[in-house]
């Protein structure tokens, strides 16, 4: 018996900085004021790093555990505190993606405690039965989202999934090639 069908969206680091552009701008059109970038360290440093160009903002960081492997999560931890005052700061909170909403909602509480005068969260990509959504995001899908900046820890996800469904090494290559991963990326990481 096999396991059912995951289904993926693979985003292009084109695809991903057209997506952020276009919530950089929603920001910039209403003209929101924030002091600082504070991001959910790791998923969300890359979108960070790009929302701190557009939006020419500072960035600071700390970090959240939920996801234990592909598709399982767990309870959202704090791992790594935050390490500013942000005190009476208007602050935008970047994460890469709301799935449950777990980590989204831990995030807040956790930043409510340094008392800032405003939270608005931004998260480009939200599951479509994700509680609570973002104050913005661009796209709505229930697809597994493969970033581009997560090559060898996907690959390596995929491989026992793919591997379930009883797939041969070459029928898993093909697979990780059409999901957008580069040949050698595929070879060099199906042999480490």
């Amino acid at each position: 018996m096999s396991m059912p069908e995951i289904k993926f969206l693979p985003v292009s680091w084109t695809r991903l900085k057209e997506i952020c552009f276009n919530l950089a701008k929603k920001i910039l059109e209403k003209d929101l004021q924030f002091d600082r970038i504070i991001c959910v360290s790791r998923g969300g440093l890359v979108i960070a790093r790009i929302f701190s160009d557009y939006l020419k903002l500072p960035i600071s960081t700390f970090t959240i555990v939920s996801y234990s492997k592909l598709g399982e999560s767990g309870e959202p931890k704090i791992v790594e505190p935050l390490k500013v005052d942000i005190k009476n700061e208007k602050v935008l909170l970047i994460d890469e993606i709301v799935d449950k909403g777990t980590t989204l909602s831990r995030a807040i509480s956790y930043l409510q405690d340094f008392s800032p005068k405003i939270i608005t969260t931004l998260v480009p990509f939200v599951k479509s039965w994700s509680q609570p959504l973002p104050d913005f995001w661009h796209v709505k899908t229930d697809k597994w989202v493969i970033f581009p900046y997560e090559t060898r820890e996907t690959i390596e996800e995929l491989i026992p999934v793919l591997g379930k469904n009883h797939l041969s090494l070459k029928e898993i290559k093909s697979r990780l090639i059409k999901l957008g991963f580069g040949d050698n990326e595929v070879n060099y990481f199906l042999k480490n």
